[in-house]
Formats: structure tokens, sequence, C-alpha cells
């Protein structure tokens, strides 16, 4: 996929753009922002712009053998390091897959490509090792490192690599990714996007059913915070920090977080009167029980804690203090 194919990130895709223009694309970045907002999709079109022999406005043609290959995962000089059936990304496989890979010339394209998703799962270990690498790449190489939670690494490997920062999309963004990419119908997409909280990948979560214990989790907080003390909050912040799936810790209660807004924002629109539909419908006689609770008022308020504590998840707080703090503040 081109990179003026990406969906939203206009500003970010414009200056690639212009760098692969220059021929001036850093060889060291790490593209930082929430999980499921594109940064993967735009690594791969890049790659696909720098080694495109049609390219054409710093952009590739999307058609040739050689897009076709990477984004298929089929091109020599493109290599995605994830972390497999392991819990993280290990410093024998950085070894075998990159550092005695990265200081050969590119077998057929102009740039090798080493893409490390997600690097937050790298071990202490294996940031050790990349660290000269990234300082100094060799001149046909291009590093990416891709990650939801960049202050998670080391500080000496964010200070390497030029950050490119990616927002949240928005709702019509999300819709339009469910509708063209995923086969979402429009109709489904459009609840799906009001309850994504600017992420695809929470909006086909929901959309699979897997973020019903995300919500429950979620509603279970502002229960506990519409009159329960403090016991009664703490045992829902536990409640918000376990889960049964194979997410990370940080991963799993960021995505409650972003249930907690949406339920936020739908007890907003019952305290206005709004006509606006809501983005959680089926738990309508839940909210309306909590809703002599959260005037507009308390609604903003709670929806700037919310972000804090997204903000301090972010910045590699521990998620039961987060959680905590954010069930005792609400």
């Amino acid at each position: 996929m081109p990179l003026r194919s990406i969906i939203g990130h206009a500003p970010l895709v414009a200056l690639l753009r212009q760098a692969v223009v220059r021929r001036r694309v850093p060889q060291s970045l790490l593209f930082a922002g929430p999980e499921g907002v594109g940064k993967r999709a735009v690594a791969m079109a890049l790659a696909q712009a720098v080694n495109c022999p049609q390219q054409t406005d710093g952009d590739a043609c999307g058609a040739c053998s050689t897009c076709l290959r990477i984004a298929r995962g089929h091109f020599s000089d493109v290599t995605v390091i994830d972390k497999g059936d392991d819990a993280t990304i290990k410093i024998e496989k950085v070894r075998e897959r990159l550092l005695q890979q990265v200081g050969y010339r590119p077998f057929e394209g102009a740039r090798r490509i080493f893409i490390l998703d997600p690097a937050d799962e790298l071990t202490t270990q294996a940031q050790d090792a990349l660290l000269k690498t990234l300082e100094e790449p060799p001149p046909s190489a291009i590093l990416m490192l891709i990650s939801a939670w960049p202050d998670t690494l080391a500080p000496t490997i964010q200070s390497r690599c030029r950050k490119l920062r990616f927002g949240l999309l928005g709702e019509a963004d999300v819709a339009r990714v469910l509708v063209e990419r995923a086969g979402v119908a429009p109709a489904a997409a459009r609840p799906l996007a009001a309850a994504s909280g600017g992420s695809v990948a929470r909006a086909l979560a929901d959309e699979r059913g897997d973020s019903s214990e995300d919500r429950d989790a979620a509603l279970g907080l502002l229960t506990a915070a519409r009159a329960g003390g403090v016991g009664d909050r703490l045992r829902a912040a536990a409640t918000l920090t376990q889960h049964g799936s194979k997410r990370r810790d940080r991963e799993a209660l960021g995505a409650r977080l972003a249930a907690t807004s949406s339920l936020i924002r739908d007890l907003g629109t019952l305290a206005a009167g709004s006509t606006v539909a809501l983005a959680n419908p089926d738990v309508e006689d839940a909210l309306i029980g909590l809703r002599s609770s959260f005037d507009l008022h308390r609604v903003s308020e709670a929806f700037a804690l919310v972000g804090r504590a997204e903000a301090a998840l972010g910045r590699n707080a521990s998620p039961k203090i987060v959680a905590d703090w954010l069930a005792v503040s609400l």
C-alpha cells in the first residue's frame, strides 16, 4: 500500500514523502503512538517508497513486482522482526535477523529495511545490542522501531532514533479503514468507530466481541465510583488490571481505559439530554442507572482523569498504580 493510500496521519505522510524525494529518510526511526492506528502500515509503505523502481513524488507505484512482494513480505531487503510465539523479542533473534545482516549491501532494492514491531518487547539485552547500529547504521540500511509505549524503551534507544508521533484516528477515518480494509459493512462500522477511541484494532476487537470483558471491567469501575467506598473502588481497580487474554498488562489496561472513556462519553450524552446515538446502546439501562451520579461537570472531570491515566500509562507508570489512582480519583 503506497503512502498516498494511508488513511489519516496526513502531516506525517507528507513529511515522509518529502524525505524520500530528497533522499534524506532518517536511518533510525521510532514510530510512536497508540495501538492500532496504522504505524506498521506506514512503515511498510515507506519501505515500498524507498525501494520502488517506479517511485514518483516520494511514493511507490504500489503495483510493480517490488511493491507487491514487499506488501506480501517476500522481498529480501525488507525484514520484519516481531516476537512471534515468544513473550519478548530476544537478543538471539535480533542478532540473527538484523545485526548479522545489516552490514550487507541490498540484494535487489535501493535500501535494506528492518522493522521491529513491537519494539517495546525487545529485551534489555536486545536493546543494548542495537545501540551501536542505531547510532551509526550502515549507509544502505534503515531501521524502523514501532511502539505504542515508547517511554518503556531505554532512553539510550530513544535518543538514537528520530521519533515520529502518531495520534489517534478520527471516527470517520476509523470507519473508513473498517469498510475499505477490513470489509466491515458501513452500518456496522459507524458504531464500532464511535466506540473505538481512535484505534482500528479496538474497533475490530469490538466486532469480534473480544472487548466485552474490557467494557464490563470499565462499567464496574464507574459503578464503584458512583457510591462505593475506597475498598469497593480498589476492588474495581483490581478487576480493571486482571485479564485472561494474551495481551500485555499495559495494553489490556489501555483498552479498558478507552472503554471507560467511551462509557463516560455516553454518560455525557445522557446528562445533556442529547439525541445523539449512544456508542454502547446495549448497556443503556446500566448507564441510565449511573446517570444521576454523573452530571455534566462530573463527566468532564472524569474524562480529564481518564486522559491523565492514559498519559501516565504511556509514560511507563505501573498499570496497577494507574488503575488504583483512577479508581480513587473518579
